[in-house]
This record gives structure tokens, C-alpha cells and sequence, in this order.
């Protein structure tokens, strides 16, 4: 009888708040990276999914290729990297992040984590198609496309980016161009110099020239920041 009543206790406090929850957050860019073709989908159709729904339920999206499943099962870190190599010589990675930067901050902004590249960037952004290099930004240089929840059939229609790998940012973007040009966010939390008041909107930020990403460091370190002068200025 006592053993049965400390069961039902345990069982009881499970249920509660002591034993850990399942984390929900969605998968990282380099879990995710494989052939087009070998994409299972994962658990229920793509079609209709938003991303939301299918990275809750702990798998990929990516909606940057037609005709394939946009909800599909993780292929795991190491295999990411080892097609990130296959895809990406070296020296064409482009900078992720900054130097110094640690992999799971590297991670956390959708990039992938490479600590054996040989004269090349540890932490570089995945490997995407063709039609798609426009796309590829720092998350915190981002300009917004959309509205919070838009679809990415939605955004796609109005020519802009989607891209869910980062939660801390804007997911429906504005991709490169002669009117949206490239601003150099990457660097150290330490290094930003302020580019607005507290609690100034992502939107007044950007209005500014400058970058913005939402994420939790230490209370002194701004939100809206100035982005670098010049290309390579990444600095610990």
C-alpha cells in the first residue's frame, strides 16, 4: 500500500511541475540539411502545415523547394555538416555570426557549427539553392515582409524570403537588392553600440539603417544596434 501511494505521488508530480517538460523549440538549420530527395515527411502531410505546427511537433520546414515535402524529419547535426562540406567548398561559406562565436549561439541563429574547418569559417550559413542566395542574412538584419503568423506560400507570393530557423527574429523578409542592401550585423553582443532607446520596435530600428534582434543577452546589451561600416569587420 505504501508503495502504491509514493507511485501515485511521483505520477502526480510529473503531471505537475517537477519532472522536465518537453522543449518544443524548433529544430536548428544543421539538423535539418540533406538531399531534396531523401525528405520523409513526418508524421502528417505538408500540405496546408505552417510552420508553426510542424516545428512544434519537432521537425524541419522549409518551403524553398516546390514538389517536395515541407514538413519533414530531422537528419541529425552530424549528417548536416557532413552535406554542408559536400555542398559548400570552404572557402565559399559566408561568414555567420562572428569570430569567436560559440556553437550554440551559432546554432541559435540558424547557422551551422563547423569547429574542424581548416582556414574557413567555423560558423557559416547552410547551403541553399540558387534562386535563393538572396535570402541569406544575418537573422538580426532582417526586414520585416509580412505580418506575425504569415504563411510562407504568403510571403513567397509577395516576393520575399521565409526562413523559421531562427525564433528570435522576423521569418518573412525582404531579400537583397539594389533598394535592400546588405547590412553587416554579425558580431559580438559586447561590441554593439546602441541605435535607439529602450524598447524602440524592430521596425523604428530598421528605419534607422539598423540591425535588431530580439534575444536575451545581459541587460546592457542593446536590441537595436549600428551594423559595422565595413565588410570583414567582425570583431570579439
Amino acid at each position: 500500500m505504501e508503495y502504491k501511494t509514493c507511485l501515485v505521488l511521483a505520477t502526480a508530480l510529473c503531471f505537475g511541475f517537477v519532472c522536465p517538460q518537453k522543449d518544443n523549440r524548433p529544430p536548428y538549420a544543421c539538423q535539418c540539411l540533406m538531399e531534396t530527395s531523401e525528405r520523409e515527411e513526418c508524421g502528417f502531410s505538408s500540405e496546408n502545415i505552417t510552420a508553426e505546427q510542424c516545428t512544434e511537433n519537432g521537425c524541419c520546414f522549409d518551403a524553398s523547394v516546390p514538389d517536395v515535402p515541407w514538413c519533414f524529419k530531422l537528419s541529425g547535426e552530424r549528417a548536416s555538416v557532413t552535406y554542408a562540406r559536400k555542398t559548400i567548398p570552404s572557402q565559399e561559406r559566408k561568414e555567420c555570426g562572428y569570430q569567436g562565436i560559440t556553437r550554440k549561439r551559432c546554432k541559435r541563429i540558424g547557422c551551422c557549427f563547423d569547429l574542424k574547418a581548416s582556414g574557413a569559417s567555423t560558423c557559416f550559413h547552410p547551403p541553399v539553392n540558387e534562386a535563393f542566395q538572396q535570402c541569406v542574412m544575418e537573422g538580426s538584419a532582417r526586414l520585416e515582409c509580412g505580418y506575425p503568423g504569415i504563411t510562407a506560400e504568403d510571403c513567397q507570393a509577395k516576393g520575399c524570403c521565409f526562413n523559421s530557423y531562427d525564433i528570435n527574429t522576423r521569418w518573412c523578409f525582404h531579400p537583397l537588392s539594389d533598394t535592400v542592401p546588405a547590412r553587416l550585423c554579425g558580431m559580438a553582443p559586447k561590441k554593439r553600440v546602441s541605435c535607439g532607446a529602450p524598447g524602440i520596435s524592430a521596425d523604428e530600428c530598421m528605419a534607422k539603417g539598423c540591425c535588431y534582434e530580439h534575444y536575451q543577452y545581459a541587460k546592457t546589451v542593446p536590441w537595436c544596434f549600428h551594423p559595422h561600416e565595413k565588410q570583414g569587420n567582425y570583431s570579439l
